[in-house]
């Protein structure tokens, strides 16, 4: 008997954007593999009837969930309640589990925590904390969302610079409404952008599948990978942000430093399943972490898929690693419970 694959992903309302409606090209993506390695596949949307879905599941009783939920009712810090409603059911998932995505999905508790155990990451404060008197001082600065991703609201007029806290103050509050509404004001690092992606290995550890730079037009003003960038395919900022991966062989050292860093972050952010962390790297060649990506886009041409076949992974290769490690924590959980 076929073994059957839960593809689980939020609700992409009609006419949705291009950061919104990516989802489904990735759900169509991964039920392809999963057919080709000899998975039946259900798709199941999650929308604000939590109830509707979960009956749905435990009709299927699949043999695994693919978790592609990247948000729930249009928020995506409520992503992380999707692990609790899969364990609840006994059944097992693919990715970080709730707490991770809770973490990771806050930027800055997710900087507080790399603080704490030592990883680099700039500096960064939200407006509570600047009100509180903790400024990191003058400088230059990036105003990003602080819970929403896929770059919501990012542009060249994201990089400020300021030498008060109420200048920093002032241009948050300018900006929050494009941002989902929390942002966070983290030191710009004026470099290069680089990002590492990771699998999870039989013993629960990770193996770099890879490491890309983003490499900037030279005559960019501002160089950052915003909104644009990413959504808006054959554009300005789109054509001026190219993915590359010559710097491997060219800077091996550097490879190894920012390859390292990511496992160690892996380790300390507790991330299973798949993950990609975002590195910048200043003048003076010291790395700073600014984003660590549990359950990162698959779809076929996004960046994690792309850095997998540039190492000589096949699709199936990667998905199939993806569902083993699902397996094998529940498998795990089961025997510790």
């Amino acid at each position: 008997m076929r073994r059957t694959a839960a593809i689980v992903r939020n609700r992409v309302p009609r006419g949705a954007a291009s950061d919104v409606a990516d989802v489904i090209d990735q759900s169509r993506f991964v039920s392809r593999v999963l057919r080709e390695l000899g998975w039946s596949v259900v798709e199941v949307e999650l929308g604000s009837d939590l109830g509707e879905a979960v009956s749905t599941l435990q009709g299927i009783r699949p043999g695994v969930v693919f978790n592609l939920v990247e948000s729930i009712m249009d928020s995506d810090e409520l992503a992380n309640l999707t692990p609790v409603i899969f364990r609840k059911l006994g059944l097992p998932f693919t990715g970080a589990d709730s707490s991770v995505l809770f973490l990771t999905n806050d930027k800055l508790a997710a900087k507080r925590h790399m603080q704490s155990v030592g990883l680099p990451t700039p500096a960064g404060v939200d407006e509570t904390g600047l009100k509180r008197g903790r400024f990191p001082g003058p400088g230059r600065y990036i105003v990003k969302s602080r819970c929403e991703h896929a770059s919501l609201g990012l542009d060249e007029t994201s990089v400020v610079n300021v030498k008060t806290a109420d200048e920093l103050l002032a241009a948050m509050a300018a900006r929050r409404h494009k941002l989902g509404g929390s942002c966070l004001a983290e030191r710009f690092i004026d470099g290069r952008e680089f990002s590492v992606s990771l699998l999870e290995t039989a013993h629960h550890a990770s193996v770099v599948l890879g490491s890309a730079e983003i490499v900037f037009r030279a005559d960019m003003p501002v160089k950052i990978v915003g909104y644009d960038a990413k959504w808006e395919e054959g554009s300005d900022a789109d054509l001026s942000t190219v993915r590359g991966f010559a710097f491997r062989k060219a800077e091996p050292g550097l490879a190894a430093r920012l390859e390292q860093t990511a496992r160690d972050c892996w380790d300390e952010m507790g991330l299973s399943g798949y993950a990609r962390v975002d590195f910048r790297v200043d003048a003076e060649g010291a790395l700073s972490i600014i984003d660590v990506n549990a359950n990162p886009c698959l779809s076929e041409n996004a960046g994690f898929m792309a850095t997998a076949r540039e190492s000589g992974r096949k699709p199936s290769d990667v998905i199939s690693a993806i569902v083993d490690g699902a397996l094998r924590r529940h498998v795990g959980e089961r025997k510790a419970a």
